[in-house]
């Protein structure tokens, strides 16, 4: 896999559990997709490649969607995976947009299945916007993967439970 970032840095710099003192989490820089599109098309050209890993901390969604466009326009077909925030922002709509493009996997960091804890580490999402995300995601043919975290201050055995019985039931859905 040819590695990449979509972006520099990380845009949301708000979970309570990450260094964002880094540089490299710190420092948010975008490209244009065009630019961007420019960079794989020289490394297919360069490698004979087609596969790209976006290692970004979490790539933004108007970041993949103007990515997808492009290189839907230049019919420049990669396959391509990344890691995401599971926000409200990847509807199914854009879901389906990625994977035309070339998406074929996803990861992200649920880290728990508890909106107490979630809220406690500030990352912005509720446990029913993952299982929408991921469904959506499933729907467009897209593998999801789904980090999870043990020992968060105040998070008990029973809601280490609950997150391994939410990922069972995404598995049992299909979306991961």
């Amino acid at each position: 896999w040819n590695k990449l970032t979509v972006a520099l840095g990380c845009y949301w710099k708000k979970c309570s559990f990450c260094d964002v003192s880094l540089a490299y989490i710190s420092d948010y820089e975008t490209t244009t997709a065009a630019l961007l599109v420019d960079r794989i098309e020289a490394i297919v050209k360069e490698t004979g490649q087609t596969g790209f890993h976006f290692v970004d901390e979490a790539a933004p969604p108007k970041a993949l969607k103007a990515l997808a466009q492009e290189l839907l326009k230049r019919g420049t077909t990669i396959s391509w995976w990344g890691n995401i925030r599971f926000e409200k922002s990847f509807t199914p709509e854009l879901c389906r947009l990625l994977a035309d493009s070339g998406c074929i996997a996803i990861s992200g960091g649920l880290e728990v299945a508890s909106d107490r804890l979630l809220a406690l580490m500030k990352k912005g999402v509720t446990v029913d916007q993952v299982a929408r995300v991921t469904r959506g995601f499933a729907d467009a043919g897209v593998l999801v993967h789904a980090y999870l975290m043990y020992g968060f201050p105040t998070q008990t055995v029973q809601d280490t439970v609950d997150a391994l019985e939410f990922v069972r039931q995404l598995f049992a859905a299909g979306c991961i």
